[in-house]
């Protein structure tokens, strides 16, 4: 795929996503999601979908900073509110996306959601 191509496969599930809308569409139906930190493995495009609801929910002043798009993948930058108990400050997490065929195919989530 091309960095255009990625994108609007990128543009396409945050759209979707933000309006509330069912994105599991975007996901390959064998996608997986690997919390780095853990090694904890969610597969399935319903799977991945209700993780990433529950740990959207689960996150306090959540906030996207930086999406970087390449060929076949995407790189999305970020942080939220310190998760911690007793801690002040932002935690900060990177998700990696593999991207084929306009589908995500796999995702790897760095820093939260463990």
């Amino acid at each position: 795929m091309t960095v255009v191509d990625s994108q609007r496969a990128m543009d396409r599930y945050f759209n979707l996503m933000r309006q509330g809308i069912d994105f599991d569409a975007c996901y390959q139906e064998d996608v997986t999601w690997l919390v780095a930190d853990t090694g904890d493995v969610i597969q399935g495009a319903h799977a991945v979908r209700d993780y990433v609801v529950a740990l959207h929910a689960s996150l306090t002043d959540l906030r996207s900073t930086k999406l970087v798009v390449g060929e076949d993948s995407a790189y999305l930058e970020g942080d939220c509110a310190a998760q911690a108990p007793g801690t002040v400050g932002r935690d900060h997490y990177c998700v990696a996306y593999d991207v084929q065929d306009d589908l995500i195919v796999a995702i790897r989530c760095y820093g939260i959601g463990g």
